[in-house]
């Protein structure tokens, strides 16, 4: 018994064997068509957000300060009063200068009359026209410098800075305040240049302000800068998104994740139809129900699949099941097709 079952095990394999010419049974496979179409990346940068309007509110005219009637960290409405200035000289000039008008008013009428009278000559009218066009430049001029004593906002928007306290004196052209407008924010961010020639003014981006834990905010494109940093090889990128509850803050991070459409379309595989071999990446296609096996280079994956070059043809069937032993040539049949 001992020496008969080997022999009976071995008539059992060889009666298994197929016979001569007789060939494996197609393998069942599920395909997938190879597509075509235009793709898009997903680039996600830090930046800092960024008022629309900051600006240093200067003084207009030299003076005292007598009064700030606002401080850093509260909300100012446009041509709301910042900080009243006093100038004595300019305050005397101006009563001066009413005083002379008036009486130059006077003269030009008086004038007038008497030349209706024939009782004065053209030359002496037209003085007191003159005179009277010089007091009334004059007092225009010192109402409007008397009116540049009361510093006020140029915009809607949060007093962040004063360098003004009452009692000090501030020269004409001097920083007294410093203003910016959060309705709107912009948000900076510095771009590779490999991805700047995509990226176009009017473009959409998401916003995404971890500080605030919310969800992302869609913003759009309003510069793409010229000039980049010799450093980096990078080109600041203008972001810019509503924000008309002020929640977000100037200087806070952001997170800024921008589509960037190829330039061409590509193949697209699914990523279960690669097959990795020492030699490079295959893809077997079901071709007249054989196994043709196809070359690859792979790209960017894309949700499911997987960017690829080669020989392959948009429509053409690539199994993405069943092919882990497949060789190149070998009999399959297709199960269906998955969409």
């Amino acid at each position: 018994m001992r020496l008969r079952s080997p022999c009976l095990l071995l008539f059992i394999l060889l009666a298994a064997l197929p016979a001569r010419g007789q060939q494996f049974p197609p393998t069942p496979v599920v395909v997938a068509e190879v597509l075509q179409q235009q793709i898009h990346d997903e680039l996600e940068l830090v930046g800092t957000a960024q008022p629309r309007h900051a600006s240093l509110v200067a003084s207009e005219i030299e003076g005292k300060v007598i009064l700030r009637a606002r401080e850093a960290g509260q909300a100012v409405r446009r041509g709301e009063l910042l900080l009243q200035l006093d100038n004595t000289l300019l305050s005397a000039s101006l009563v001066e200068a009413r005083a002379d008008f008036a009486l130059q008013e006077f003269n030009h009428a008086q004038s007038a009359q008497l030349f209706a009278e024939e009782a004065i000559s053209e030359q002496q009218v037209r003085d007191a026209a003159y005179q009277l066009e010089r007091a009334r430049a004059k007092l225009q001029g010192l109402e409007k410098q008397h009116q540049d004593t009361a510093i006020r906002a140029p915009f809607n928007g949060h007093l962040v800075q004063t360098f003004a306290e009452v009692g000090e004196w501030v020269g004409r052209g001097e920083d007294v305040a410093r203003l910016i407008a959060i309705d709107t924010i912009r948000v900076h961010i510095n771009v590779p240049e490999a991805h700047v020639p995509r990226l176009q003014p009017g473009g959409s981006a998401r916003v995404f302000i971890d500080a605030l834990g919310a969800l992302p905010v869609e913003g759009r494109i309003v510069a793409v800068l010229a000039e980049g940093y010799a450093e980096s090889h990078t080109f600041p990128v203008v972001v810019e998104i509503a924000n008309p509850e002020g929640r977000i803050r100037s200087n806070m991070g952001a997170r800024v994740r921008f589509r960037i459409q190829h330039p061409q379309a590509v193949l697209l595989v699914p990523k279960d139809a690669l097959v990795n071999t020492p030699a490079g990446s295959l893809v077997f296609v079901a071709v007249e129900d054989k196994a043709v096996g196809q070359s690859v280079k792979t790209g960017a994956p894309y949700n499911d699949y997987v960017a690829v070059e080669g020989q392959l043809r948009p429509g053409d069937l690539a199994i993405v099941r069943g092919n882990e032993r497949l060789r190149d040539g070998q009999p399959v049949r297709v199960l269906r097709k998955q969409q």
